[in-house]
């Protein structure tokens, strides 16, 4: 049984107001951003919220699939009574509980927070988006709001200031932060984490957050079982209430409005000029090796918003010949899906989205990120449906 489309948002659509611009025809460089766009700038703070595409997330819109699903839902629900009840003492009096040390016993099952984990197209994100609407838009008649604060793990890492002022300035907005799709790539990134969490814990902030790596899966342990990697397993064993999300990705169920070919390059590049000169205007055509330069000279966000400025997207080629090339193009798929006005997305490749980087082929930190680019090609899939040519 398929997951409804209500699980995680309505599935990007194509534009369907026109927009300025103009198409570009390969190989011709890719067209400036549309005048009526303004990027973000890049030291321009990241709004503290879900993505729009999940304004309408709600536990009542979750469908569990399975057991675990159905007992992460459960899980989602009691972390959010236990916030309610954390936040609801007289400021004073949690205080002087924390300094002493004592743990009211009817919040001790919410520790640091909760680490909802599992494979991808789970419904994680709609859990968590949940989580921030049923707190700061509560429906339980009588229960305050209580103020959240939303982010993906990308801008915690992307952040320049120390663990301890990035803590700060997140406590200062809210008792709750909940942060979406923790990728560690590195020890380094690790440690930042573990010091932005250790920081939000002294200030009282509790977390939610969702992976697709278990604590003990991070990288360092992925390298070596040494002491960084049994610290690292430690603290959120202690500090977090683990949950599994496990289940069948529910993207590959829906309705695409792209449209993908693999096969040789030849007949994969005619039959995408084909549709590329068949579809409206703002459109632009990129080949992958072009898209990868984008990513070392472009601001994320301000990327990600020159390319939602299109009403269709067409990479050609996309192959994976490193794991910086599988990095990149993950960063592109997550931020494209996150658009509330996503382009339609066509692309070509040799080989199937599953064959581009396989954890099985690889070790050590390239299985760790190997492992993580599945849900690079689950987000391209349920854009576009695949076809064979050639």
């Amino acid at each position: 049984m398929g997951r409804t489309a209500s699980l995680s948002g309505p599935v990007p659509r194509s534009l369907r107001r026109a927009r300025s611009g103009g198409a570009t025809l390969p190989p011709s460089p890719a067209p400036p951003a549309s005048p009526a766009l303004v990027p973000p700038r890049p030291d321009a703070p990241t709004p503290l919220r879900p993505p729009t595409r999940y304004d309408e997330a709600r536990f009542t819109a979750y469908v569990p699939q399975n057991e675990s699903q159905a007992d992460a839902l459960h899980e989602a629900r009691t972390f959010v009574r236990l916030v309610r009840v954390r936040y609801s003492r007289p400021g004073w009096l949690a205080e002087a509980g924390h300094r002493l040390g004592l743990r009211p016993r009817l919040d001790a099952g919410l520790r640091g927070g909760i680490y909802l984990v599992g494979p991808v197209g789970t419904g994680k994100t709609h859990l968590l988006a949940a989580i921030f609407h049923a707190l700061t838009d509560p429906v339980t008649p009588g229960a305050a709001p209580v103020a959240c604060a939303f982010t993906h793990s990308s801008d915690l890492f992307r952040a320049t200031e120390t663990p301890d002022a990035y803590a700060a300035r997140i406590a200062d907005a809210a008792r709750v932060l909940c942060i979406d799709e923790v990728e560690l790539d590195d020890p380094a990134g690790e440690v930042r984490l573990i010091g932005v969490l250790k920081a939000l814990r002294e200030r009282r902030v509790t977390v939610a957050a969702t992976s697709n790596a278990e604590p003990d899966a991070f990288v360092s342990a992925a390298i070596a079982k040494d002491r960084l990697a049994r610290f690292i397993a430690e603290e959120f064993e202690r500090q977090y209430h683990v949950v599994p999300v496990r289940g069948a990705d529910f993207r590959q169920g829906q309705a695409r409005d792209g449209r993908a070919w693999v096969g040789p390059p030849d007949a994969t590049r005619t039959a995408m000029r084909t549709a590329f000169d068949a579809a409206p205007e703002p459109k632009r055509w990129l080949a992958f090796a072009d898209l990868l330069a984008l990513t070392t000279t472009t601001e994320r966000r301000r990327l990600a918003a020159e390319l939602g400025a299109s009403s269709a997207l067409f990479l050609d080629g996309i192959a994976i010949a490193s794991t910086d090339d599988a990095l990149r193009l993950l960063r592109v798929a997550d931020d494209l899906y996150a658009l509330p006005d996503a382009p339609t997305l066509y692309f070509t490749s040799e080989a199937p989205p599953a064959d581009w980087f396989r954890a099985e082929t690889t070790r050590g930190v390239e299985r760790a990120i190997a492992e993580k680019f599945a849900r690079t090609t689950s987000r391209l899939t349920a854009l576009a449906t695949l076809e064979t040519v050639g």
